[in-house]
């Protein structure tokens, strides 16, 4: 590396972070250590947090550094379309992780982004992460009303510059800004684009820049070498640095017309190391589905339902959902012999196992404006949590298994899909014989 600018004097970037999924930032840690400790920030911000890699690992470089940086993550923690959307627990999790290690110079801001900025004076904002919704207008648009409130040493990070699909405009605005000012771009991770906006950007970063345009090829080898040690060549996290996952088991609600939909959604954190839980669950008072779906955890395993419990509001009794088996719906998984007293008992080999009921004929007319608490006896068999057991599910010893289990869940659920439609159609033809009937009787009557 060049005089002006030597890596090694940057031990920081050998730190070793804790993530969560998702993964797609990872691979940029070390930079972000870096560029913390080159810049001296006195104000991070970043616009679109999620799970909270990106942010914490600047807030475990101040830390690191005992710099006296103020930091703020500002976010709805309701996702979009393009980090998909998501419920609560995204932002439960984070402040969980976040608040006791770094709240006493960090703050996690709820809000848009553009409801954020009467709160930071202008010309007071010295690193700012851009990593909201990632189409060109929208990157734009942050860009250009976040401008006003950088500082005259301000750095701008663009994540996913290396990601043209799904309507990404990340690296269009890229391009354009790098006409305007000194900018370096990592191609590993999606890509991360590094902008120095201010006409005073510290020395030593500018040092950095310069060895950049110099020679991009050794200093970027450099950081992907770095990042391979994080994450693997899949995007998986290596382990060591994958923070453990509660298990979280949610309920999906929707009516005969609906489609399954985070909005209708409640969850509940549970401790799957007891093996048989009931889990209680309460509906928005006034709702009166037609289905209800489980998923007893967000990763793959064996999972088993004993029972299903309603209650109609809180005086109402409490009565066990009969006949569980003949009201299965769709099945993310595959089903296996039934232990003891299981209804249900199914293995999954993705993250996102589930198994739907028919309930609507259970409930009828009797909710009214009461809410339905719902209680599912689940039980936790085996839950793969450990992301070495994930990679090994992946591996080409187990593709034709997963293959056929997704082969016969497909099958499954075309099965009891005819099977509904084919109900459907009985009902139809029985009513019409019924008005048939009552027609010709009227008309032998006269």
């Amino acid at each position: 590396m060049s005089r002006d600018f030597r890596l090694e004097e940057h031990p920081v970037v050998l730190m070793t972070p804790s993530v969560v999924p998702p993964f797609g930032w990872v691979g940029h840690i070390p930079f972000a250590y870096l560029a913390v400790d080159l810049l001296r920030p006195a104000c991070i911000v970043e616009l679109g947090t999620h799970s909270g890699n990106s942010y914490l690992a600047m807030c475990q470089a101040v830390r690191m550094l005992a710099l006296p940086s103020r930091c703020f993550a500002i976010d709805t923690w309701q996702g979009d379309s393009h980090a998909s959307h998501y419920t609560d627990q995204v932002y439960q999790s984070l402040r969980a992780r976040h608040d006791p290690r770094y709240g006493d110079f960090s703050q996690l801001l709820r809000s848009r982004f553009d409801d954020a900025l009467e709160h930071f004076a202008d010309h007071s904002v010295d690193l700012l992460h851009i990593d909201g919704l990632h189409t060109y207008e929208a990157v734009k648009h942050d860009f250009e009303t976040w401008l006003p409130k950088l500082s005259d040493k301000a750095v701008v990070l663009l994540h996913d510059t290396a990601v043209v699909e799904r309507g990404f405009g990340v690296r269009g605005f890229f391009e354009e800004l790098s006409q305007r000012y000194p900018c370096f771009e990592f191609v590993h991770s999606n890509g991360l684009g590094v902008v120095a906006v201010g006409a005073n950007v510290p020395e030593p970063f500018m040092a950095f820049l310069q060895q950049g345009q110099t020679n991009p090829a050794a200093l970027r080898a450099f950081f992907e070498a770095l990042a391979s040690n994080l994450v693997d060549a899949n995007g998986h996290a290596r382990g060591g640095i994958h923070e453990p996952q509660p298990v979280v088991c949610h309920l999906y609600y929707r009516g005969s017309d609906e489609s399954y939909d985070d909005a209708r959604r409640v969850s509940a954190e549970v401790d799957a190391s007891e093996g048989l839980l009931d889990v209680q669950f309460q509906l928005p008072p006034g709702i009166s589905p037609a289905y209800l779906r489980i998923d007893p955890a967000d990763f793959p395993g064996v999972y088993g339902l004993q029972q299903v419990r309603l209650q109609v509001g809180d005086a109402g009794p409490s009565k066990r959902l009969e006949r569980l088996e003949e009201r299965l719906g769709h099945v993310e998984g595959e089903l296996l012999p039934r232990i003891g007293s299981q209804c249900v008992r199914f293995a999954s080999f993705g993250n996102d196992p589930y198994i739907e009921f028919e309930v609507g004929s259970a409930l009828d007319d009797t909710v009214g404006g009461a809410a339905v608490d719902v209680t599912a006896r689940v039980e936790y068999e085996i839950v793969i949590t450990e992301p070495s057991m994930h990679r090994l599910m992946e591996r080409q010893a187990l593709v034709d298994m997963r293959a056929l289990s997704q082969t016969r869940v497909e099958i499954q659920n075309m099965a009891r899909e005819l099977t509904t439609r084919l109900a459907g159609i009985d009902k139809s033809i029985e009513g019409l014989a019924k008005r048939s009937l009552w027609y010709w009787l009227r008309r032998w009557g006269r």
